[in-house]
């Protein structure tokens, strides 16, 4: 769960833009992760904004400062893991901060980099609610190895120390290193923390590698079915059964070799090949009828690609980022499958962008306007800011909805008159 997460020069993105994923309400407490103490964490982030206002960017910011901990670099001459930093800022160094429980612990990571290098790294953790220091590290050269320092608390060796010192690179992270080493078994907290962000955290829009085939894993787990199942029928697709099968057909050679430029032509110039087909049952009165998954509505392929996310968000932990969520999806259906994720699961996040604001109508959004970021382009700058709804000072009694589609809380685009002339000569001036 990310509490809190800082970032200036990358991307669209030049001064530093924070958010801050705490909820404020001690109510309603199925709407957050409680991580100890007094501190809870929303379970939702929704960031709307025009298009080129950076909405997107700023889940790729989030995503980059946990690949950086979590890929390591092999040769000494690769660029950091990054994308770009702003575009009038090139040779200023990158800087991001991201505040996360895991497994029951507060971590606090920052780091600044240039394209070449790591300048400077520093994770804290704590491990029994005080703060304390997990590791630090400082660029000295090219040539140097990295001045490293781990915490006492850790209770790593001087030989598990000496390890990551030989391996860690100037343009990789420390955390990362435990990609590429061997260690012995007292690295176990570095080692809890790296599988966790292997298993927890995911990249933005994170997608099956064949969506098919991944149906015929959910076809064979009977809970996995059963949830999603119950989904589509409570969701109103009318479908109560599906099921995979490998059919055999005839295809060209000239289609085949496109996938393999091997494949000689038989004496007809066809070839049988087998492919596995997913079929879903669906239910109209008292009849039932079978339709090739090729078939189905890009709303019904993209709600089922989207059940995969909300499958292990309700029964695992962890933290996605999906970008235009609600692309190819009713609004209805949207803000069922967000009430869905809010009231069964326990402990993950989704942290999400949306064009689709019938949403700010809804409670789940009005009421809990901490869950809801606004970014705009800074005109003079074409730099990106957010801020959250919950900061402009709005009334409980004034609408989220009509304040932004008014444009009382910025974050649309300003058009200009729709009529275009064809003659330069005769140009609006805007």
């Amino acid at each position: 769960m990310i509490r809190e997460f800082w970032v200036e020069n990358f991307l669209s993105i030049k001064t530093r833009q924070l958010v801050n994923f705490e909820t404020k309400s001690k109510d309603d407490e199925w709407a957050s992760v409680d991580c100890g103490g007094d501190k809870r964490v929303n379970k939702l982030a929704v960031v709307y904004g025009a298009n080129a206002s950076g909405k997107s960017n700023l889940l790729y910011a989030i995503q980059n400062v946990f690949e950086l901990l979590f890929h390591a670099n092999s040769k000494r001459t690769s660029m950091v893991r990054t994308r770009k930093p702003f575009a009038l800022c090139p040779e200023q160094p990158t800087k991001m901060y991201v505040s996360f429980y895991a497994m029951g612990i507060r971590y606090d990571y920052e780091i600044e980099y240039a394209q070449e290098h790591i300048i400077y790294e520093k994770m804290e953790w704590y491990p029994n609610k005080s703060k304390a220091l997990f590791y630090e590290r400082h660029y000295v050269s090219d040539e140097s190895q990295v001045n490293l320092k781990f915490g006492s608390g850790l209770g790593i060796s001087a030989k598990t120390k000496d390890v990551f010192l030989q391996n860690t690179l100037n343009n990789h992270t420390v955390l990362s290193t435990f990609e590429k080493a061997s260690f012995d078994l007292d690295v176990k907290p570095i080692a809890d923390l790296y599988n966790w962000m292997a298993f927890c955290v995911h990249e933005v829009n994170t997608r099956q590698i064949s969506l098919i085939r991944s149906m015929k894993t959910v076809e064979k787990d009977e809970k996995m079915k059963h949830f999603f199942l119950q989904f589509l029928n409570k969701a109103d697709f009318n479908i109560y059964g599906f099921h995979t099968e490998m059919i055999v057909e005839e295809m060209s050679v000239s289609q085949l070799s496109i996938f393999d430029e091997s494949i000689t032509a038989p004496e007809d110039g066809m070839a049988q090949v087998q492919k596995m087909k997913l079929f879903f049952e669906h239910g109209a009165g008292n009849d039932k009828f079978l339709m090739e998954f090729d078939s189905e509505s890009q709303g019904t392929k993209k709600i089922i690609s989207n059940l995969f996310v909300l499958n292990k968000a309700i029964t695992e932990n962890h933290v996605f980022l999906l970008d235009e969520i609600d692309s190819e999806l009713h609004d209805d259906l949207l803000l069922f499958y967000l009430n869905t994720f809010v009231m069964n699961s326990k402990g993950s996040q989704l942290i999400f962008t949306s064009q689709e604001m019938s949403l700010l109508q809804e409670d789940l959004l009005n009421t809990h306007r901490d869950f809801v970021f606004f970014a705009e382009k800074n005109r003079e700058g074409a730099y990106s800011e957010y801020t959250r709804a919950d900061e402009y000072g709005l009334h409980k009694n004034l609408s989220l909805y009509k304040s932004y589609r008014n444009g009382r809380l910025g974050a649309v685009p300003q058009l200009g008159s729709p009529l275009l002339y064809l003659d330069n000569d005769n140009d609006e001036e805007d």
